[in-house]
């Protein structure tokens, strides 16, 4: 027992060092950079959905591979998936067992890949499954060690075919987890490639299972995935590295012993040692043995929601823009009365809101009245990282001509004020913001999002805009910085001013003092939005420090900014995670 806890204090105490010294060189990573994906093998969705939701915000987690029982109804996965994509949550369709690597059992992995094709058919698109993933691990029927290339030529049929059926007319993104070994055993039929890279060709990601509880050395995780990371950059294949909190009883192949921190610990290493491209993040297993290790707080009841209402005569000037995005596109029909009274109480004059492009034009026509009447401006709300990508024009203009539609048949008291677009593309595996052509075809896609908002309309059309674009020129016109080619399209500009101080090095101010200074020059506005969402980066988000703290540093913002020409308001990212902030 001495020589195990001598152990693990070592491995610790090596990798805060390590920790620290990668902070101090690379800085932080956005949790965003990454896919962190959680394994749901055992949960019962009708008591322990919000548990894994809020486990998953809580922790950034991005995408679920959810257990499936098929011979539960579509009800049942429906509304805890259509929960997941609204938080931003990509949900995989998880199936296997050991014996669907045998070719008696082909059958098995086809009819799941139906049932999940099915599944997404009948439901509406806020509820469809992102894609499946299989977890057919033959080695663990005993007859393995009997006859092992035989299960290894089944093995590899059925996946062929699972991945066919899974593919055929859908647009799944069909995965597959493996052992990290596989590397040393040959496909069959291919002599000279190892198992493990066929898997990787064959599918669109694969998680490759590298439990074990240290990144370093020859036993660790970095060399164990190695091979299979060069093999996916050689196919433009994606890689998720699996790593376990499983009580499995052997202390190197799992963080149960270490927990939850030591692993995270861990992770962060790994996101910055590993710099291959087809590193696109991890894959957790699993969720019970997370809970096991740290138990989700119990959540607090308040007893006085009422929130102290800034009073509107202390704002710099009247038309000063205070306002909150609406991401859940659902809340403007399912709680138009709750988002109003939220608006009124923080003194809010603008929203940003999310629209399902799916619902009759009636489905909004009441909240946009009583927004109006309450003298709220609402700008519809739209955008994924790929909208910069020429091929996704088409969705940009579902947008604008659903909005122009809307204005055409709605009355005075009805009509959106504008449109808003948030596009971040440097969240795009592959997107480099450095190369020309990627930025050209970025740059097109925002001025037919303006031309086609603007024409024939009065509608105000903005866009959100992270804020370290100072350095980057425009493409064509080298005198010109990139960010301030963007202000001049827009009517109003919001920067994403995400720090959690307003003064001093690093600070909102500090850190927007050049689009200030564009925006003066242009005289175009722009709003500076705050973040409220729960991160693991602190210094980011007021979510740590809460209500109180965010308005005090909003009113430091503000003073120093009072004589700013183009400053006209902030915007809180948002009503979803600023509601339930702490006072």
């Amino acid at each position: 027992m001495e020589k195990m806890e001598e152990r693990m204090y070592r491995k610790t105490l090596i990798f805060g060092i390590l920790c620290s010294i990668l902070m101090l060189l690379t800085g932080f990573s956005h949790p965003g950079n990454k896919q962190h994906a959680l394994w749901v093998k055992q949960a019962d969705l009708n008591t322990e959905t919000e548990d894994i939701l809020q486990l998953s915000k809580k922790r950034e987690l991005n995408q679920i591979y959810l257990k499936i029982n098929r011979q539960k109804t579509y009800d049942y996965y429906e509304t805890f998936i259509r929960k997941a994509n609204e938080a931003g949550i990509d949900v995989y369709a998880f199936g296997g067992k050991p014996s669907w690597g045998l070719k008696e059992n082909n059958y098995e992995s086809l009819s799941f890949a139906y049932w999940v094709k099915d599944y997404n058919n009948s439901v509406a698109e806020n509820a469809k499954m992102t894609g499946v993933i299989f977890k057919v691990l033959p080695y663990k029927l005993q007859a393995w060690t009997e006859n092992k290339t035989a299960i290894l030529k089944q093995w590899k049929n059925n996946m062929q075919a699972a991945y066919e059926e899974a593919k055929l007319n859908s647009s799944l993104k069909v995965s597959v987890a493996m052992p990290f070994w596989l590397d040393s055993i040959e496909t069959p039929g291919e002599s000279n490639m190892p198992f493990s890279t066929w898997l990787i060709r064959q599918f669109d990601q694969t998680a490759v299972l590298a439990y074990r509880d240290t990144m370093e050395g020859p036993n660790g995780v970095v060399a164990l995935t190695e091979d299979e990371l060069k093999a996916a950059n050689e196919y433009n294949k994606d890689i998720m590295i699996g790593v376990s909190l499983e009580n499995s009883g052997n202390d190197v192949v799992s963080f149960h012993g270490e927990g939850v921190d030591d692993m995270y610990m861990h992770l962060d290493v790994l996101d910055k040692h590993v710099t291959q491209s087809s590193y696109v993040g991890t894959a957790i297993d699993d969720f019970q043995s997370w809970l096991q290790l740290s138990p989700l707080p119990e959540e607090e009841v308040e007893t006085s929601p009422k929130e102290d209402k800034e009073e509107s005569s202390e704002s710099p000037q009247d038309e000063q823009k205070r306002g909150t995005y609406i991401w859940h596109a659902s809340n403007l029909i399912s709680e138009p009365d709750q988002i109003i009274q939220f608006a009124k109480e923080k003194d809010l004059n603008m929203l940003y809101t999310r629209l399902d492009l799916r619902q009759p034009f009636s489905k909004y026509q009441d909240f946009m009245e009583k927004a109006q009447e309450a003298g709220i401006e609402v700008h519809a709300m739209g955008g994924h990282p790929k909208w910069a990508l020429e091929d996704l024009q088409p969705r940009i203009m579902k947008l604008v001509n659903y909005v122009k539609k809307y204005n055409g048949e709605a009355t005075s008291a009805q009509k959106f004020d504008g449109i808003h677009i948030d596009v971040e593309p440097y969240t795009v595996n592959g997107w480099n913001r450095h190369n020309d052509e990627k930025l050209k075809e970025w740059m097109d896609n925002i001025k037919l999002f303006v031309k086609e908002s603007k024409e024939g309309t009065d509608l105000e059309v903005s866009m959100d805009l992270a804020m370290w674009w100072d350095d980057r020129k425009t493409p064509g016109n080298p005198d010109l910085p990139f960010n301030k080619w963007v202000m001049k399209q827009m009517d109003h500009t919001s920067v994403m001013a995400f720090r959690d101080y307003a003064e001093g090095p690093g600070g909102i101010l500090y850190m927007t003092e050049e689009e200030v200074k564009h925006a003066n020059n242009l005289g175009k506005p722009i709003v500076l939005s705050l973040e409220m969402r729960p991160s693991l980066i602190n210094k980011i988000t007021f979510a740590e420090e809460g209500k109180a703290k965010m308005r005090e540093q909003i009113d430091a913002m503000e003073t120093n900014l009072q004589d700013e020409s183009s400053y006209e308001g902030y915007m809180i990212h948002s009503y979803e995670y600023w509601k339930e902030a702490k006072e």
